[in-house]
């Protein structure tokens, strides 16, 4: 799994029109207008409402980034639904619990097209590689975040859309990400780096090689690497030793945030004084834990999303999770919560650029038209969904946001905390 590029996490910064869609746009101009009839188009889809199907780790050792995931995707629903749906229909949520284990999301997705008869699927889990094949051949679209396997952005899952760039897809036997990483370690003093990723997950190793080439580039030393790390693990003392003894002074790792936390404890049991970055853990529950904000403390986090309510579509976004999700007031959602929320708003896109009556292959034909998509401005940059199975998907820049950890709050790193750079290939 990624963890993320995204963070991007893993990423790319023009906003999408109003008119173009985006959560705020799509909340505001969707609803049913005119004097079209609705039909019964597909499956999942009546002429007064569509199923949707939503798959996440809610149990198992991928839970600790989830917490919250679901509501996330039913505030961005309800936030459509109260604004009249799109084209008049209101989207129903069917959710299923994939228990961190690809078979089961396997299981979870056939049961979601064969039994409950849903129009889409929505996965939001570091195991959708398990499921992708199936759903590929039934011609489902699956719209979500490509932070688990290269699939999304790989011949033939056209049907598989992502509002970050598919970073470990290969084109042309190349990878593309950008300078936007090495610039940021360059800034905050590293100068030989370590990096940890999970060894079942293309997503999380491809993020640390990533990183790698883009701070190699930046006059960055690879001090020592591990890609070979059990999903979900906490016990990082021989890591934590070799990085020391390389005599590392930044630690990188794309991992969930139990393993971030082990990771950063380990490190300073051993005497390290190893900078951390992780591609996750800007959020509420590390504030809210005594042990992970004394453990990740001066830590930096890296997002495709910096939570400041002066940006509109993320104030419009976190109002969505505390009125619809009951979320506390001013809290900061997690990666599960924030990238559910943003594949809820990139399905109603596609339903609008489906047309008022959506077939599946509509859906897919239609979405893949889309340019400059923002996630209503939540995003920095703009996602083509044109070009699939190329580098064009992927902005010839690109910028994310890096936040500290400082006492009991996320400081952005100089300035608003964006750091942008031009895209690079590496083998």
């Amino acid at each position: 799994m990624m963890l993320p590029k995204p963070s991007r996490i893993l990423l790319a910064a023009t906003v999408l029109s109003l008119a173009a869609a985006g959560c705020a746009s799509s909340a505001k101009t969707s609803g049913d207008t005119s004097s079209a009839v609705n039909s019964t188009s597909d499956v999942g889809v009546t002429p007064t409402t569509i199923k949707v199907g939503y798959i996440w780790s809610q149990t198992g050792i991928a839970s600790s980034t989830s917490a919250g995931a679901f509501e996330g995707a039913v505030a961005r629903f309800d936030l459509q639904n109260a604004e009249g749906g799109v084209h008049g229909r209101k989207i129903e949520l069917v959710r299923e619990d994939d228990q961190s284990n690809g078979n089961l999301l396997l299981t979870d997705a056939q049961d979601l097209v064969q039994n409950k008869k849903v129009f889409a699927v929505l996965p939001i889990s570091s195991f959708t590689f398990a499921g992708a094949s199936y759903l590929n051949k039934q011609g489902i679209p699956v719209v979500g975040s490509a932070f688990d396997g290269p699939e999304w952005g790989e011949q033939p899952y056209r049907n598989m859309f992502s509002f970050l760039p598919p970073y470990s897809s290969t084109y042309a036997g190349k990878n593309y990400d950008y300078t936007t990483y090495g610039k940021f370690l360059r800034g905050i003093g590293v100068t030989k780096l370590a990096g940890v990723a999970y060894g079942v997950s293309p997503s999380s190793q491809e993020a640390v090689r990533a990183i790698f080439a883009s701070a190699v580039g930046q006059g960055i030393a690879d001090c020592y690497s591990d890609y070979s790390v059990p999903f979900g693990a906490v016990d990082f003392t021989a890591t934590a030793l070799a990085i020391k003894n390389a005599g590392c002074d930044g630690t990188v790792a794309a991992l969930v945030d139990s393993s971030n936390n082990a990771l950063a404890q380990a490190e300073e049991n051993v005497g390290s004084n190893s900078i951390h970055w992780f591609e996750q853990g800007y959020d509420q529950q590390t504030l809210d834990s005594p042990t992970a904000r004394r453990i990740d403390q001066g830590a930096y986090v890296s997002s495709s999303v910096i939570f400041s309510p002066s940006i509109p579509a993320v104030a419009t976004m976190l109002n969505a999770l505390q009125k619809y999700g009951h979320f506390a007031a001013g809290t900061i959602p997690n990666f599960g919560t924030w990238t559910s929320y943003a594949a809820a708003d990139l399905f109603i896109r596609g339903l609008e650029a489906a047309g008022r009556n959506p077939t599946r292959s509509s859906f897919i034909a239609n979405l893949r038209q889309v340019t400059n998509y923002t996630v209503g401005g939540l995003l920095p940059y703009g996602i083509s969904f044109t070009g699939f199975g190329t580098p064009a998907m992927f902005p010839p820049t690109a910028c994310d946001y890096f936040v500290q950890l400082k006492g009991s709050k996320w400081v952005p790193f100089h300035g608003n905390g964006e750091v942008c750079g031009t895209r690079i290939s590496f083998s």
